[in-house]
């Protein structure tokens, strides 16, 4: 004969609810951090990337003579660790019991909201440290002394200067196609997006989006190439403004991704709890692929 449903059976139900309101409301917009990040997985405690400087441009061959003899020079070592990062969220017997499920749906997106944040504010530091921290090769990610490691030696710059504004940004998509590799050759790619904090996404609208050159009083038409504009809200810096390629080599690896899972029994205090956890890790594996200026 078959059973009548009883409380018990909505017990259970509600308990997966709150595991789908979590995501539900980490997913409830799309990520900022891949726009700028490259999304990877890992299956290793860290990431090491070994960087090298290629050959140089093949020479020319007489008839009969012997090829000229090149080889790889390595450069940087990069070691990336994976960090953990998680949190506990605990309810009480009663609250179970009751089925106020109102009051734990919102705590539960509450806790969802926190798991995209601390994503997002964590990426972002990827973009407010660009000037300040030193990455593999010594200095920031956007710098003025970028070292060469190979044999020509140098250095190069992907540091732009001044406020967003028309001649500016011309001024950095020159200098971002003047990249060249460790061995001095030339890198045959252009920026696609330009990436601002959401203060002045007007800004980048009014200086790419104007029909004509934007900030002057004459009719020149606007030839600035079309761009993606990226405008974040958890960047730090309010005039910072970058360029960036497709192919740039700035990544976010997921070692664990976002879990939020109830304990199968309850404590001795009578309570379920739920452990929220992630691991991951951020890296510059190569600058090369974006421009920056600190806008001031």
């Amino acid at each position: 004969m078959a059973q009548p449903m009883q409380t018990t059976n909505f017990q259970d139900v509600f308990l997966k609810k709150i595991d789908r309101v979590f995501f539900e409301a980490y997913d409830e917009e799309p990520d900022q951090w891949s726009q700028y990040l490259n999304d990877k997985t890992s299956s290793q405690y860290a990431e090491i990337v070994q960087r090298y400087a290629g050959t140089a441009n093949w020479a020319k061959k007489n008839e009969l003579a012997n090829p000229e003899s090149q080889s790889f020079k390595l450069a940087d070592l990069i070691t990336t660790t994976h960090q953990p990062w998680s949190i506990q969220v605990e309810m009480s017997r009663e609250l179970y019991d009751d089925f106020k499920f109102n009051e734990v749906e919102n705590m539960t997106k509450d806790a969802g909201h926190g798991a995209r944040n601390t994503v997002e504010t964590n990426s972002a530091q990827v973009l407010d440290n660009a000037f300040t921290t030193n990455i593999y090769d010594g200095v920031p990610l956007i710098s003025a002394s970028h070292p060469n490691r190979g044999a020509l030696g140098g250095t190069q710059s992907n540091l732009a200067t001044g406020a967003l504004n028309d001649a500016n940004l011309k001024a950095g998509i020159v200098l971002f196609r003047q990249q060249k590799d460790e061995a001095g050759k030339q890198i045959m790619q252009r920026p696609s997006k330009l990436i601002v904090n959401q203060a002045l996404q007007f800004t980048a609208a009014a200086v790419l989006q104007s029909a004509l050159q934007s900030g002057t009083a004459n009719n020149d038409t606007n030839t600035l190439p079309s761009l993606k504009i990226v405008d974040l809200l958890f960047t730090s810096s309010t005039t910072a403004w970058f360029l960036q390629a497709n192919r740039h080599q700035m990544q976010h690896y997921w070692r664990v991704p976002v879990e939020f899972k109830r304990r199968p029994y309850m404590t001795d205090n009578m309570a379920w709890i739920w452990d929220g956890y992630f691991r991951d890790a951020y890296a510059v594996e190569d600058w090369r692929g974006i421009v920056g200026s600190t806008g001031l």
